[in-house]
């Protein structure tokens, strides 16, 4: 039961370090990113089965954070309330070809960003954008001014 409970905790406390670092953060891993969560992965191995270095104790462990996963999963289809606290909201964060800058600092990200964005789908000025949306998945959709 130690192990359960060890699991739970550390389940969330990753969710909210997650949702925590912003949308485009986890869209764009970087190899510092990918050391991190590597280092991260043991840590979390260490602290959720302490000295229990059995199979059955990695077993419910990983059966723990699957399982907190499809509850989340669920909840977030059943309820919206629940869908925006879980996965979040979109966010427009570019209008009429005009930075939002309040949205963007809240997102963590630059016009750079949008710039960049915007080049890798073909659209070369920020001004032939109506919109631009900050997918709860880090991406950025695009829809440009009609002529």
């Amino acid at each position: 039961m130690d192990i359960v409970i060890r699991a739970t905790v550390i389940y969330w406390f990753l969710w909210l370090m997650v949702r925590g670092t912003g949308k485009r953060s986890l869209a764009e891993l970087t190899p510092l990113d990918l050391i991190l969560v590597v280092v991260i992965g043991d840590m979390v191995q260490q602290g959720v089965n302490q000295e229990d270095m059995s199979i059955t104790g990695a077993l419910l462990a990983v059966a723990v954070f699957v399982g907190w996963t499809f509850l989340a999963d669920w909840l977030s289809r059943r309820s919206p309330r629940a869908g925006k606290v879980l996965t979040g909201e979109p966010v427009i964060v570019l209008q009429d070809g005009e930075p939002l800058y309040e949205r963007l600092r809240r997102e963590r990200l630059t016009v750079e960003d949008l710039k960049e964005a915007a080049r890798l789908q073909g659209i070369a000025s920020l001004l032939q954008i109506r919109y631009a949306v900050l997918e709860t998945d880090g991406q950025i959709s695009f829809v440009e001014k009609s002529e």
